[in-house]
């Protein structure tokens, strides 16, 4: 395989690309894009993180547009609205900070916040009394916007920007509310569709999105398609309950092995 070249690359890197493309399209098309964290890092293992996300981007943006034919006008247009600004203010603060930021308080603080989050959906925070109640216990849904807007939409700017990771953060805004899992599903593919969108100008303006990779996107985008297919389909197939248990699980493996990635980078041992 180390002889195997196209458009420049090696086997590996194809290698790596296909599984990255697939396990993408997969959770872009039926499952929240919370397990997108992995996909990007994935790629650079055997590429530069620039080029891997210079790859992923035009192909993420291929799969908004295949995600938002699948669940046409079924999303939640004021949750996604509510996240525009905090979006953009995440994807400025991003490319300001693409190559100073201190990744790992990053990854952490996005953890914290998944695991507060999580706390809140499994009713750890009721249970402890750290949340307001009703007269019959029960917590309330908030309404989109607010504090915690801002804080998980900036969130999702900086990670989507700095990775094409704004999966965890998306999740821990979308959870919060009681939506049903195409609601939810749909709502998330908007939400990417307009951060993607954003990221457009400002990835052109420092130069993360050279033209000579638009041909390696190209070469991927059938696969691209293939995972956004066959996402929808599984969302389709799986039942309501199991599908947000896999969310949750989801959200909570991606933000321990970001606790363990920001940890391992701040004492040296990465």
């Amino acid at each position: 395989m180390s002889d195997f070249l196209l458009l420049g690359q090696d086997g590996q890197f194809w290698t790596l690309a296909l599984v990255a493309v697939l396990l993408m399209g997969v959770s872009k098309g039926g499952f929240g894009s919370g397990l997108n964290v992995v996909s990007t890092p994935l790629l650079a293992l055997a590429s530069s993180p620039a080029l891997a996300a210079a790859v992923m981007l035009p192909l993420l943006n291929a799969m908004d547009m295949l995600g938002l034919r699948a669940f046409w006008q079924q999303w939640d247009a004021s949750t996604a609205r509510s996240l525009v600004l905090p979006m953009l203010a995440g994807v400025i603060l991003g490319t300001l900070l693409f190559t100073v930021v201190d990744a790992d308080m990053l990854r952490i603080l996005l953890a914290l916040v998944c695991y507060y989050v999580l706390a809140h959906r499994w009713g750890i925070l009721r249970r402890l009394r750290l949340v307001a109640t009703d007269a019959e216990g029960r917590t309330h849904t908030p309404r989109p916007g607010g504090l915690v807007g801002w804080i998980l939409g900036g969130l999702l700017g900086i990670t989507s920007t700095i990775a094409h990771a704004g999966g965890p953060a998306a999740a821990a805004y979308l959870l919060r509310f009681n939506f049903d899992k195409t609601t939810f599903q749909a709502t998330t593919i908007l939400t990417f569709t307009i951060v993607n969108i954003i990221k457009l100008p400002f990835y052109f303006a420092i130069g993360q999105f050279p033209v000579s990779t638009l041909s390696l996107s190209l070469v991927l985008l059938p696969f691209a398609a293939a995972g956004m297919i066959l996402g929808v389909f599984l969302h389709r197939m799986v039942p309501q309950r199991p599908f947000f248990v896999l969310m949750e699980g989801a959200l909570f493996v991606t933000a321990s092995k970001l606790v363990w990635d920001g940890a391992r980078g701040l004492m040296g041992l990465a």
